[in-house]
C-alpha cells in the first residue's frame, strides 16, 4: 500500500520550541508506503438438524510493521508557552493535600519511535490482550413452528442503521423473528450488546447498546422497515468521538493568542490536558429512523437509510485526579440521509448514483460552556460512499474500524457522487466513483469544501482461490484544509481463500 493522505490533525509536541506544532494541521502533508496482510480463519458447526448453529472467527487483523511518535512528559508553567519538559523549570501548584507539585502530562512528540508489529493499527500486543483475535464466537438456536425464531448469545457482527450508527464486533444476545415462515412476510430483530470489539472486563465497564428492527420483505432481495436503537454511555467512547473537535478548538486559540501571553499558556495547558489523558463521559443517546433496499423496476434498486438522533452528554472531562470538565449538559440533535440508485446498463455494465448526508456542527467546549451540537453521531459507524475520505475498496475487507464524529472533527458531510461498474468477464471486475464531498458546517479556514475524490477498483479472479486486486483513490482537497496538496492512495492486493 501506498498513502499521500490528510494525516493533519495530530497536534504533536516540539521539544525544541516548547510548544505543540501545528504548522501541519489540517494540511495534507504526509507520505507512507508500506505492505500489510490478513488473515482470516472461520469453524461453523450445526447440531439438532440444523436447529443448533455454532460459529468461531477468528482473524489478526491488518498487519503491518509501524513507527508511532515518542512519548516527552511535559510540565506547566506561567510563562513562555506554558510547556517545557518535566524538569525543574517546572511551577510548583499548590495542593489539598501534600506540599506543592507540578502538573505534568504525557504527550505524543515529533519524534518517531523504533517501528513495530501492529494489529489494527495499534500494537499487536495491545490487539491480542484485548481480542485474542476473537472477532466473532457465538451459538444460535432455532425454535417454534418451522424454526421462525432464533436467538444467538455470545460475540458476532453487528450492524445498526446499515452501518451509519454501529457496525462491528460486540457482545450480547440477539433474538430474530422471521415471521414470513409462519406468517405475513415480515421479520422483527431486537438485539442488546456491549458496544466494543475488546472483549468485556468488568461489569462496571458495560455501557448497554439496544437496537430493535422491523422490516417487510416483499420478495428475498427486498426490505423495508423501521429501526430504534438507543444507547447510555459512561466509558468514555462518546468523548473519545469528540477528542479531535476539542483539539481543534482548542488548537484555534494557540494559533490566534500572542506570544508570551497569559491566553497562549492557560490554552496550551488546556491542550496538554486533552491530548495527555483518557477523556471520560456520560452520556444517553437514541435514534430513530427508516432504511431498506427496493427494487422498483426490473434491473433498477433503490435503497435509503434516514435517522434522527436525540440525546445528552452530560459530561466530557479529563480522567485525572485533578478533573479538568470541557463540556457539559450539551443536547444532541443529529439527522442523516443516505439514498443509493443504480440501474443495469446491459448485462455486466451498472451506473448508479448516491447522495449522502450527516449533519454537522461545532462541539461546545469549556467548564462554563452548555450548548448544543447538530452533528449525527455514531458508536462504530463504518461507511463506504467513497474509498478515501470515508472507508471500503480493497482496504474494507480489513477488520478495523474508527470511531469518529461525522466528516472532519465533527463538521458533517454532504456528498453526492456517481458510480460505474463493468464486468467483462465472470472474473473481471471493474469499478468508477466520484463523489463531491463538503462540509455542512465551515471548517476552522473559513472553507467547507473537502475536495472531489474519484476511486478506481480492479479485481481479477484467476482461480477460484487465488484473486488479484487494485485500487486508485486521489482526492483534490478543497478550501475546508489549509493546504491543497493532492491526497491519494494505492493498494495491490492478493487474495487466497481456502476451503
Amino acid at each position: 500500500m501506498r498513502a499521500k493522505g490528510i494525516t493533519g490533525t495530530d497536534a504533536l509536541f516540539d521539544r525544541a520550541g516548547r510548544a505543540f506544532r501545528l504548522s501541519d494541521y489540517l494540511v495534507p502533508s504526509q507520505s507512507d508506503r508500506y505492505p500489510s496482510a490478513f488473515a482470516s480463519f472461520a469453524l461453523d458447526g450445526e447440531a439438532l438438524q440444523g436447529d443448533l448453529l455454532w460459529r468461531v472467527d477468528l482473524d489478526t487483523g491488518e498487519l503491518r510493521s509501524r513507527s508511532f511518535p515518542r512519548l516527552t512528559t511535559v510540565c506547566f508553567t506561567e510563562t513562555g508557552t506554558g510547556l517545557t519538559e518535566q524538569s525543574a523549570a517546572c511551577t510548583l501548584y499548590p495542593r489539598r493535600i501534600g506540599s506543592p507539585a507540578p502538573i505534568a502530562f504525557t504527550v505524543e512528540d515529533t519524534r518517531l519511535a523504533a517501528a513495530r508489529l501492529t494489529s489494527n493499527d495499534r500494537p499487536i500486543e495491545t490487539e491480542i490482550s484485548a481480542t485474542l483475535f476473537v472477532r466473532e464466537a457465538y451459538g444460535a438456536v432455532s425454535f417454534g413452528r418451522a424454526g421462525f425464531a432464533t436467538a444467538r448469545v455470545g460475540r458476532k457482527r453487528v450492524t445498526v442503521a446499515d452501518g451509519f450508527v454501529y457496525d462491528d464486533y460486540a457482545t450480547g444476545a440477539e433474538l430474530a423473528l422471521d415471521v414470513g415462515a409462519i406468517g405475513p412476510p415480515l421479520s422483527l430483530t431486537a438485539s442488546l450488546f456491549q458496544p466494543t470489539r475488546d472483549l468485556p472486563r468488568r461489569v462496571q465497564g458495560i455501557s448497554p447498546f439496544l437496537a430493535v428492527r422491523a422490516d417487510w420483505l416483499p420478495s428475498l432481495f427486498e426490505h423495508a422497515g423501521v429501526f430504534l436503537a438507543a444507547h447510555r454511555d459512561r466509558t468514555g467512547s462518546i468523548a473519545e468521538l469528540f477528542r479531535g473537535a476539542l483539539v481543534e478548538r482548542l488548537v484555534t486559540v494557540v494559533e490566534q493568542a500572542p506570544p508570551d501571553s497569559a491566553e497562549l499558556v492557560a490554552a496550551n495547558h488546556r491542550l496538554a490536558a486533552v491530548l495527555g489523558q483518557r477523556l471520560e463521559s456520560d452520556a444517553s443517546m437514541a435514534w430513530a429512523g427508516t432504511s431498506g433496499r427496493l427494487l422498483p423496476w426490473r434491473g433498477q434498486r433503490l435503497g435509503w437509510t434516514a435517522a434522527l438522533l436525540r440525546g445528552q452528554i452530560d459530561r466530557v472531562a479529563t480522567g485525572s485526579a485533578t478533573e479538568l470538565v470541557l463540556a457539559h449538559d450539551v443536547k444532541l440533535d443529529g439527522r442523516l440521509l443516505s439514498v443509493t440508485w443504480d440501474s443495469d446498463l446491459g448485462k455486466r455494465v451498472r451506473l448508479g448514483a448516491f447522495f449522502l448526508y450527516l449533519s454537522g456542527g461545532t462541539f461546545p467546549a469549556g467548564q462554563d460552556t452548555t450548548g448544543s451540537y447538530g452533528g449525527f453521531l455514531g458508536i462504530a459507524p463504518f461507511i463506504t460512499a467513497t474509498n478515501l475520505f470515508f472507508a471500503g475498496g480493497l482496504s474494507e475487507s480489513f477488520a478495523a474500524r474508527q470511531s469518529t464524529a461525522p466528516g472532519v472533527n465533527g463538521r458533517g458531510v454532504a456528498a453526492p457522487g456517481l458510480s460505474l461498474s463493468f464486468d467483462p468477464t465472470d472474473a473481471l471486475g471493474l469499478d468508477l466513483r466520484a463523489a463531491y464531498l463538503t462540509a455542512p458546517v465551515n471548517g476552522p479556514t473559513g472553507g467547507n469544501v473537502y475536495g472531489t475524490e474519484v476511486d478506481g477498483g480492479f479485481s481479477w479472479s484467476v482461480r477460484p482461490w487465488l484473486v488479484l486486486g487494485a485500487e486508485l483513490d486521489v482526492l483534490w482537497p478543497g478550501s475546508f484544509y489549509a493546504g491543497d496538496r493532492t491526497v491519494y492512495k494505492t493498494i495491490l492486493a492478493l487474495d487466497v481463500v481456502t476451503p
